[in-house]
């Protein structure tokens, strides 16, 4: 056997690039659209966009005064909102050459924020805080919309939009997840049960689902209490879709096509 054979051979994956800028542990991330981008969060208090075909930061840090816990991205990829230990929000602009701030501090929250997110359509705000409430604000002003939702019990720790953008779930160290109505802030029916801290829900791509995780090293899978099953698309699978006839020529030309069909 030769000695080449016998080296073992690494299969351990690499990654294609590896940004070391920041100066303390980092809570979170997210893609800019095109996924030429990637937007982070740290305890160093800063918030950096990373060109990932070079690994260079782009722009200035965007700072807080503490550490950044959440961030979120507009669907377009033109505004990031940040939060953090400070209590506080941040909307802030990209642009290659620049993180301009464009709104804040957005102040209300009594204690760390959270949680972060757009409304689909980037007129509003939401966060969650360790002061117990969920809060929705108005993107353009940074004013509150409403009061406070209230009803958890401990700290808030994540929130999920429904994929139609009409209702909110949130997770709590209170044991429960809570659904929403996501214009009026009004709590959906009753919270959810868990066996003890959470830390992460999420709706399901349809919006039939909710799914929470946390301390119990469990997963729950609930369904949504307004769902409706005339809701559900009527196929599931392509395997359900109905047959469509052969486009004209098709046939007579059959014996000259390789052309595999599924059973």
């Amino acid at each position: 056997m030769s000695d080449t054979s016998r080296k073992s051979v690494d299969l351990t994956p690499k990654p294609l690039m590896t940004m070391s800028d920041h100066e303390d542990t980092i809570l979170n991330m997210a893609y800019l659209p095109r996924e030429e981008r990637v937007v982070t969060c740290s305890n160093d208090g800063l918030v950096r966009i990373w060109n990932v075909e070079d690994g260079e930061q782009e722009g200035m840090s965007m700072k807080h005064d503490g550490y950044v816990l959440c961030l979120a991205v507009t669907r377009d990829g033109k505004r990031i909102l940040s939060g953090g230990y400070d209590h506080q929000m941040k909307v802030w602009s990209w642009h290659p050459s620049s993180g301009e701030l464009l709104l804040g501090p957005i102040k209300g929250h009594k204690d760390y924020v959270n949680c972060v997110l757009w409304s689909l359509d980037g007129c509003r705000l939401f966060s969650a805080s360790d002061d117990r409430s969920i809060r929705c604000w108005n993107s353009e002003t940074g004013e509150p919309i409403g009061q406070p939702w209230t009803g958890h019990t401990y700290w808030v720790i994540s929130l999920s939009l429904s994929p139609d953008g009409t209702r909110l779930a949130s997770a709590s160290h209170d044991h429960t997840v809570r659904l929403w109505d996501a214009q009026s802030g009004e709590p959906i029916e009753q919270p959810l049960q868990h066996d003890h801290w959470l830390r992460a829900v999420t709706f399901s791509p349809t919006g039939e689902f909710v799914a929470c995780g946390g301390d119990d090293k469990k997963v729950s899978i609930w369904r949504v209490p307004w769902w409706d099953d005339g809701q559900k698309q009527a196929h599931d699978s392509f395997l359900d879709l109905p047959a469509v006839p052969a486009p004209k020529g098709l046939a007579h030309n059959q014996a000259q096509l390789d052309v595999d069909f599924l059973d």
